[in-house]
């Protein structure tokens, strides 16, 4: 048998696309090592991100160049090493390490098992990288602004709110008919009930209907009562007496916070019954005694409530007293779960780009129909505060250069819930690939990203891996890349 050197530049030499060629590649990085752990080929890309000249690394083993961030399950560090171990195909992984003149980099890398000839021995890795620490570094910088935008926002509602129903962004039936009834309860005072699981928007339509009713002036108070431990949640709402009990000082209470308003109590379902007694007392004879007081205060206050979960059956499991859901649910509103109104997430994403993308100093505008289906087989138990900070992360990690969010932007798990669901990846089923199918795949995923870069200009990405344009319009239409 050929040695596994070989066995790879003439593969490579047969696809026209030489050792090289890889090598002078400058807009990613591309790295592989034989069976031993040492450098073969080692791209421009990687001398830039690095700060290495190839002479230097080529012939290195891993451990020699690189100390690895452990992570879970893998006690090399090194992704490579592990795809030299299992022979898997390891896509869309972060990873965190430090170079031999002690550099610190921070990629987001796929790495590829290259077989031998019979399929039987691993006898090369392929990691395709790119560095993110830059991105990494603006997030906290990102976060404060977009924080000091939502606080100038809320300062010029004076109110307390952020959100009214222009920020619901929808175009299905389900959530045209929430915003419908939520618009004709805002008319009244009657109490409302929101039900909805964690990231539906529960708050969002909660601020909406105070922002459309007659005590939108008013201020809007929201608190989530399991954030709060029982013995001081009925403090919080009624307010204390000085001396109420050990410590204790004299406070105003949410109820009081609140007049001419609305009190939002998010997750009311976490509450326990007998503070619902009290609370249900208070909400019928509209009268208040703070803890430790005897003095009856009176309040006028909208309450908006909601509950994570269907509140009949709390009421059943006796989660929730019935006569207090009665009082609280004069109007109900159900939010739909995001997997239940798939219709909307081309929107959302859309409205997300659009609103970040600049923030961000990005030229991202749309998002690639790989992305696009990935997002769209996925069942977003996290619904749209999930898929938003999926497409936060993308913005991150893309490229200054780049208009598309694409595959490797996104989270890993959302890749391996795609593969298992449509089953579109023959290397995850099948451990052991011939050298010709691997390196086909890796081919495509090199010249799938030169493409990007030079903003799909045939002759420029071409010239970029050593080839004929002829040539690199017949790999483009053999792969489908347009």
């Amino acid at each position: 048998m050929r040695e596994p050197n070989r066995q790879i530049k003439t593969f490579l030499e047969k696809q026209k696309l030489p050792l090289s060629a890889i090598e002078a590649v400058e807009d990613i990085c591309i790295h592989i090592v034989d069976k031993e752990g040492k450098t073969i080929c080692y791209s421009k890309g990687c001398e830039n991100i690095e700060g290495e000249k190839r002479e230097n690394i080529l012939g290195k083993t891993i451990d020699e160049l690189y100390t690895f961030e452990k992570i879970k399950d893998n006690p090399h560090g090194s992704i490579q090493l592990k795809v030299l171990e299992t022979g898997e195909i390891m896509k869309n992984n972060h990873v965190m390490y430090t170079s031999k003149n002690n550099r610190r980099l921070d990629v987001i890398s796929s790495t590829y098992p290259v077989f031998s000839d019979n399929g039987e021995e691993v006898i090369a890795a392929v990691c395709v990288f790119r560095d993110i620490g830059d991105y990494m570094k603006m997030a906290n910088t990102i976060q404060k602004l977009k924080s000091d935008l939502a606080t100038e926002k809320m300062g010029k509602s004076n109110n307390g709110t952020v959100y009214t129903f222009k920020d619901v962004i929808s175009q299905s039936k389900s959530m045209e008919e929430c915003i419908y009834i939520a618009k004709k309860a805002a008319r009244s005072t009657a109490p409302v009930m929101i039900i909805g699981s964690t990231g539906t928007g529960k708050e969002v339509f909660a601020q909406s209907i105070h922002n459309e009713s007659i005590v939108s002036k008013g201020p809007f108070v929201a608190i989530n009562c399991s954030a709060i431990p029982e013995n001081l949640l009925e403090s919080t709402l009624f307010g204390t007496c000085k001396g109420a009990f050990t410590g204790a000082m004299e406070s105003t209470g949410l109820f009081e916070t609140a007049k001419n308003g609305t009190l939002f109590l998010d997750e009311i379902n976490s509450m326990s019954l007998s503070l619902q007694a009290k609370l249900l007392r208070a909400l019928e004879t509209k009268t208040i005694r703070k803890v430790g007081g005897n003095e009856v205060i009176p309040i006028n206050v909208r309450i908006i409530s909601a509950t994570n979960q269907d509140p009949l059956d709390a009421v059943k499991s006796k989660q929730i007293r019935a006569d207090f859901y009665y009082r609280l649910a004069v109007i109900s509103l159900d939010l739909p779960a995001l997997k239940d109104r798939k219709e909307d997430i081309s929107i959302l994403i859309d409205s997300f780009i659009l609103n970040h993308s600049a923030v961000l100093g990005k030229q991202i505008t749309q998002i690639s129909d790989e992305a696009y289906n990935m997002l769209m087989e996925h069942d977003w138990p996290g619904n749209v505060r999930e898929l938003k900070h999926v497409i936060d992360q993308a913005l991150y990690l893309a490229d200054f250069s780049e208009t598309l969010i694409k595959a490797p932007h996104l989270p890993k798990y959302l890749y391996d819930n795609y593969s298992k669901k449509k089953h579109v990846s023959k290397y995850v089923e099948k451990q052991k690939d011939s050298l010709k199918e691997t390196m086909k795949d890796i081919e495509k995923e090199i010249i799938m990203e030169t493409f990007e870069s030079c903003n799909k200009n045939i002759t420029q990405t071409a010239e970029k891996l050593g080839m004929t344009r002829q040539n690199m319009q017949h790999k483009l239409k053999s792969y489908g890349i347009r």
